[in-house]
């Protein structure tokens, strides 16, 4: 419940005062707040959609709640916005859906606004199986974690950079989107953030000597070209993809590339169950 009062703290007026008005029980199990010009709030649980009575927001209301979220410095947040997202303190990401404002081939803006997705981050300690806790601490090549969105990809990750922070093996984060480094950090841990994934793994290399680097959603052309230059380095990387099984993780041309270097011995997917994070099945790859 605290992750999503959280979210949503800096919301006022009619929509904010609709949030906060959501009975504890459900606050608990929202996993997304999703804003839509010319509709009311809808609330994403697990098993489905909660529909608000109120308020019917306009795109001029969308607009100005980006800008609030941004801290009334929207150009500050440009770049990120061109991408699709923003991300506010906790790791609560802001997806953004609109028209494109081009300029020479390049996104340089958002207008109008036409929807907001306010997605829930949740810190929620794992209990790792021996197996899994064997996996992360004592593998010698690379781990790739599967699963669908909401699967709890990011949950992982986070409870694995805590395992080898504890561990006392040096952990370097590429956090492209702000996410996986929301909070204090590890005593053993590094942070690399607010850039590309590319540039962030080549980062670590040069500059932070880690044993193991860790880097949520591996998925453009030029991440995977920059997970092989990294594996080629000598840190070991444990790095997540949007696949579902198997079948999949091999089909996706960028997570073929990944695997090909021969960087990564083991896939764990997880299950869009009830509880986020949990194992579905372990692949030797």
């Amino acid at each position: 419940m605290k992750f999503y009062h959280q979210a949503i703290q800096q919301i006022s007026g009619e929509l904010g005062t609709a949030l906060r008005s959501a009975p504890d029980a459900l606050a608990k199990q929202v996993l997304e707040i999703r804003l839509r010009a010319n509709w009311p709030p809808v609330l994403t649980l697990r098993e489905k959609p909660f529909l608000l009575e109120k308020p019917i927001l306009t795109q001029q209301q969308l607009q100005h709640l980006l800008e609030v979220l941004c801290g009334y410095s929207i150009y500050s947040w440009q770049e990120s916005i061109c991408k699709g997202f923003i991300t506010l303190d906790g790791g609560h990401r802001v997806g953004i859906g609109g028209k494109a404002v081009m300029q020479q081939d390049q996104i340089i803006g958002v207008h109008p606004i036409t929807s907001l997705n306010i997605r829930i981050a949740r810190d929620i300690p794992q209990q790792f199986s021996p197996i899994v806790k064997d996996m992360v601490l004592n593998g010698q090549d690379g781990l790739v974690v599967a699963g669908a969105p909401a699967s709890g990809k990011t949950t992982f990750l986070k409870q694995a950079i805590s395992i080898l922070s504890n561990a006392q093996q040096r952990v370097c984060i590429v956090d492209e989107r702000c996410e996986l480094a929301a909070g204090k950090l590890p005593i053993h841990c590094d942070l690399v953030q607010n850039c590309s994934k590319a540039e962030g793994l080549m980062w670590a290399i040069r500059g932070l000597a880690p044993q193991v680097i860790v880097c949520d959603e591996i998925g453009a052309e030029q991440d995977a070209q920059a997970v092989c230059m990294a594996a080629n380095a000598g840190a070991r990387l444990i790095v997540s993809v949007h696949a579902i099984n198997q079948k999949q993780l091999l089909k996706r041309p960028t997570c073929k590339k990944v695997l090909d270097t021969g960087a990564f011995s083991t896939a764990i997917f997880l299950d869009k169950g009830s509880k986020v994070g949990q194992v579905k099945e372990v692949v030797e790859l």
